[in-house]
Formats: C-alpha cells, sequence, structure tokens
C-alpha cells in the first residue's frame, strides 16, 4: 500500500511503501531526500546568507548615503546660512557706504554753503580788519612819537645823571690819585727830612742817597771815624705808609747782604701792631725796626755800637804788640776812660729821652687813632647820607684806606 507524504519543509508529497521495501526504498528515499534537503537548505542559508549580507550592505550603504546626504544638507544650510549671512552684511556694508557717501554728500554741499557764507563773512571781517588796522595804525604811530619823544627825554636825563656820576667818579679818582701823590709825597719829604737830619747829627758820615727806581734801600749811612777811616755801612729804609707790610723785610735783608752793609733798618711812621708801642725792635741781629720820631737817636746807638765794635776788634789785634797794648792801655786808663764815662753818660740820657719820646709818643698815637676813628665815622655817615639822598643812584663813596 502506498502512502502520501508530504515535506514539512518544501511541502513536496512523498508516497511511502509499506513493505520493507518499501520501507528501505523509503528510507534511502528519506535519507536522499534528507541530504536533497540539507543540501538545499545550505543552499538557501547560502542565499539567505549573500542576501543578508547583500542587505546588510544595501542597509549600510543607505545609512551611510543618508548620513551623507544628511551632511551634505547641513553644510548645504550652514553654506546658505553663511551666505545669507554674507550678502546681508554685504547688503549692510553697501548701506553703510551708501549712507556714507549720502551723507558726504550732505556734508559737501553743507561745507559748499558753508564756505561761501565764511567767506563772505571773512570779506566783511577783512574789510572791518582793514578799517581798524588803518586806525590803529595811526593810533600806534601817534603813541610810537610820544614814546620816543619821552625816551629821548629820558635817555637825555639818564644821558645826564651819568655825565653827572662821571663826573663825580673822575673826581673822586683825581682825589685819589691826589692823595697818591701825596703819599708818595710825603715819603719823599720824610726821607729827605731823615737824610738831612743824619747829615747834620753825623757830619763826618757820608750819607748816598740811591735814586728813586734804583735797586737798593733809600739811604746808605758810611760811617766814618774822626780821621775819616769808613768802619761800614748802616741801609736804611724809609717807610711813610699808614700800614706796616711784613714783606718790607726780607727785602731788606737781601739788599742788605747785597750791599755789603753791616746793618738794615727800616724807619717807619706805623709800627707793627704786635710792636706798636714800642719805639724800635730787632728782626734779626742785623735788621731793626725803628719808629720814625726816634730813629736819629737809635742810629745814634747803633753807630756808637759799630765803632766800639770796631775799636774792640782793633784793640784785640793790637794786644800782639806789646807798646799798642800799653798805649791802648794808657789810653783807656786815662783819657779814653772819660770818653767812656762820657758815652755811658750820653748813652743813659739817651735812654731816659727815648723813655720819655716813648711814653709822649703813646699819648699822642691814642690821641691820633681817636681823631682817626672820629673822622671814619663822619666819612662813613655822610657816604649814607648821601646814598640814601640819591636813592641808591650815586655809588657811596669808598672808605678811607687803611
Amino acid at each position: 500500500m502506498t502512502m502520501q507524504l508530504t515535506c514539512p519543509e518544501c511541502g513536496k508529497e512523498f508516497e511511502i511503501e509499506e513493505s520493507q521495501q518499501a520501507h528501505e526504498k523509503q528510507a534511502a528515499a528519506l535519507k536522499a531526500q534528507q541530504e536533497e534537503a540539507k543540501l538545499e537548505t545550505q543552499r538557501l542559508l547560502e542565499e539567505q546568507k549573500k542576501q543578508l549580507a547583500k542587505d546588510r550592505e544595501s542597509m549600510v550603504e543607505a545609512a551611510v548615503k543618508k548620513q551623507v546626504e544628511d551632511e551634505l544638507n547641513e553644510s548645504r544650510a550652514q553654506l546658505i546660512n553663511q551666505a545669507k549671512k554674507e550678502a546681508e552684511q554685504n547688503t549692510q556694508k553697501l548701506l553703510e557706504e551708501q549712507k556714507k557717501q549720502l551723507a558726504k554728500d550732505q556734508e559737501s554741499m553743507v561745507e559748499a554753503a558753508v564756505k561761501k557764507q565764511v567767506e563772505e563773512n571773512q570779506a566783511a571781517a577783512l574789510k572791518e580788519m582793514e578799517q581798524n588796522y588803518q586806525q590803529q595804525f595811526h593810533e600806534t604811530l601817534e603813541k610810537t612819537k610820544r614814546d620816543n619823544l619821552e625816551m629821548i627825554e629820558r635817555k637825555e636825563s639818564q644821558h645826564k645823571i651819568e655825565k653827572d656820576r662821571l663826573t663825580l667818579d673822575i673826581a673822586k679818582l683825581n682825589d685819589r690819585l691826589n692823595r697818591n701823590q701825596a703819599v708818595e709825597l710825603v715819603g719823599e719829604a720824610a726821607e729827605e727830612r731823615l737824610k738831612e737830619a743824619l747829615k747834620e747829627r753825623f757830619p763826618v758820615d757820608f750819607i748816598r742817597d740811591i735814586k728813586k727806581g734804583a735797586l737798593g734801600a733809600d739811604l746808605e749811612q758810611h760811617v766814618n771815624l774822626p780821621g775819616g777811616k769808613n768802619i761800614g755801612i748802616i741801609l736804611i729804609e724809609r717807610k711813610s705808609t699808614k700800614s706796616f707790610s711784613q714783606t718790607w723785610l726780607p727785602k731788606l735783608k737781601k739788599e742788605t747782604e747785597k750791599s755789603n752793609a753791616m746793618i738794615g733798618v727800616i724807619v717807619t711812621d706805623t709800627m707793627p701792631k704786635v710792636h706798636e708801642k714800642k719805639s724800635y725792635f730787632a728782626h734779626s741781629s742785623n735788621i731793626l725796626i725803628l719808629r720814625s720820631d726816634v730813629a736819629v737817636d737809635m742810629i745814634e746807638i747803633l753807630r756808637e755800637n759799630l765803632i766800639t765794635n770796631f775799636r774792640d776788634d782793633a784793640t784785640a789785634v793790637a794786644t800782639q804788640d806789646i807798646e799798642l797794648t800799653a798805649n791802648v792801655f794808657a789810653y783807656i786808663a786815662g783819657e779814653g776812660m772819660k770818653h767812656l764815662e762820657d758815652f755811658q753818660a750820653k748813652l743813659k740820657e739817651r735812654k731816659e729821652l727815648l723813655d720819655a719820646k716813648d711814653a709822649d709818643h703813646n699819648r699822642v698815637m691814642k690821641k691820633e687813632w681817636k681823631n682817626l676813628q672820629d673822622q671814619v665815622d663822619a666819612f662813613q655817615k655822610l657816604g649814607a647820607g648821601l646814598s640814601e639822598a640819591s636813592k641808591n643812584k650815586v655809588s657811596p663813596l669808598p672808605p678811607p684806606e687803611d
């Protein structure tokens, strides 16, 4: 008996025999069918796998295509927006440029109108300024004339003041010149008086007057013994200034050495401040400063000392000769003793006279200094009064020289 069997997979119908043979056939056929079905199934699976792969690729491609389309759409939208923005910006820029150009055109029109108005105003202002300038020119010219006249008058007045001032200055210079000449003349007169006093006191000596401007001191006193023998030179410098200068001392010392003088003497009216109360003082062993009122007396003492020293030296030499020594001793014990006593008395008398003169000199100098100070005060008050009276337009008189 044959049975119909339908395959659940493919729906194909098979005839199945009930006999063993049929069973075997059926089994073989079933196996064959199963093999065929398996192959078919594998084929179908391969096809489905390929289809799935193909579908998957299509899906991926579609997705990629969609994504690309989406990105392209987005880029397109961005480009459109950017282009829109740029267009808006360009439009805005064009509008701004047009607005500026319009404003510029308006400004040009306004500027032209204003310029025209300004030119008209300037023309009117220039005309008015020209009129004002002409008026001011005439006023300035008149003022300049008045100022020039005033300046000329002031200059003439200043010239007169300067002339008066120069006249006063010239008078002052002449007065100073006269004073300097007077001082120089006083010095020459003092030197001449000293020379005459020395000649009168020491008639046996030779008083040599050194010419003015020549090197050396003012006077040379060549000390001579009564027999005419010269025993030495006293170099004398006469000063009649109001102040003592220390520069005189080294100069006199140098001149003393150069002239081979034994003693150098400065005769001065004014003693150094440290010795102002003295009538004389010794700067060194052979350089002395003498006050002028006692100078001749002091020079006499110096002269006697030179003679004594000369005689002492002669006595020392004479001691080598017995006869000469006896004669000298006899002279000293006899007539010489009287000369020594007379000389001693004369020295004592001279000392008392010098002391008295020194005291008188101090009193006189004190009075003279007071008178000088009073004159200086009066002079300064006079200068201050003149300065105040002239409102400092005239320089005050210079202070008196020391």
